[in-house]
């Protein structure tokens, strides 16, 4: 069964296609990796499914054929879809309880009558104890009261990935989880996203470590252009030629060695 559906998707920027008649269709409980060259449309894409843009055509499906292209970002991960970015996105003066508090009340329910009658005290408490078992579930508990600007890289992107499971995602985007971690950390990460993966969510990731692909996903999409270059699992993509002859000249997708 399907759980996300983009339908000739188009996304354009003046006269250019960053995206150009796309189709993609995710099974509920897959890992998908979303792969290609920079400039291939992977963050746009991301971008749209999460409500920063408005795709120009097209359109984007969420579970029983809602379509959510072009609403607001706030109410698509209301409705489970949250996106984690290249960049980090912390409150580096929290410690580390306080910025998965701040995401469990974001994503709350308190009301301004809570607060007069005193029940925004048992939803903080509420809060509270959720992040605790978030930032245990994520190994982070030795630190959860260490500030989160002097965590080290990729105990940061360990800190991301648990502030968008406060948003308690059926749909979870991760914009390129390994980025900048060095072997070790990234080891750690694969093994936390398919933590992650075992809650029964759905992951879309667009990664340029095609080592941590491989072992990672269950089905691969690859882009070029702005368009769909080919889908496979990881086996039939490895070997496929189309995507041999679009990274030649440029990083191996599967070795990372360069091409001559």
């Amino acid at each position: 069964m399907s759980i996300l559906e983009v339908k000739k998707m188009g996304m354009r920027f003046g006269g250019l296609a960053a995206v150009d008649d796309l189709n993609l269709t995710i099974k509920e409980g897959e890992i998908r990796g979303i792969i290609g060259p920079n400039g291939a449309g992977k963050t746009t894409l991301f971008n749209v499914i999460s409500g920063v843009f408005k795709p120009t055509s097209g359109q984007i499906l969420y579970r029983n054929d809602q379509s959510i292209g072009g609403l607001p970002s706030s109410k698509i991960a209301r409705m489970g879809i949250i996106r984690t970015f290249q960049r980090t996105a912390i409150y580096e003066d929290f410690s580390v309880l306080k910025n998965v508090v701040v995401a469990c009340q974001l994503h709350g329910k308190e009301s301004v009558m809570d607060i007069f009658t005193g029940a925004g005290k048992k939803i903080e408490q509420e809060n509270t104890e959720k992040a605790l078992e978030i930032i245990e579930f994520m190994g982070l508990s030795h630190l959860e009261n260490e500030p989160a600007v002097d965590l080290p890289h990729g105990h940061q992107r360990t800190l991301g990935v648990a502030i968008a499971l406060a948003c308690k995602p059926k749909v979870l985007l991760l914009d390129e989880p390994l980025t900048g971690m060095t072997p070790t950390e990234k080891a750690h990460m694969i093994e936390l996203i398919r933590k992650v993966h075992n809650q029964g969510i759905t992951i879309l990731m667009v990664e340029h470590d095609m080592r941590s692909v491989m072992k990672l996903c269950d089905y691969i999409s690859v882009l070029d252009f702005g368009t769909l270059l080919v889908e496979g699992t990881p086996d039939e993509i490895q070997n496929d030629e189309n995507v041999i002859n679009a990274y030649l000249g440029t990083e191996d997708i599967i070795t990372g060695h360069k091409s001559s």
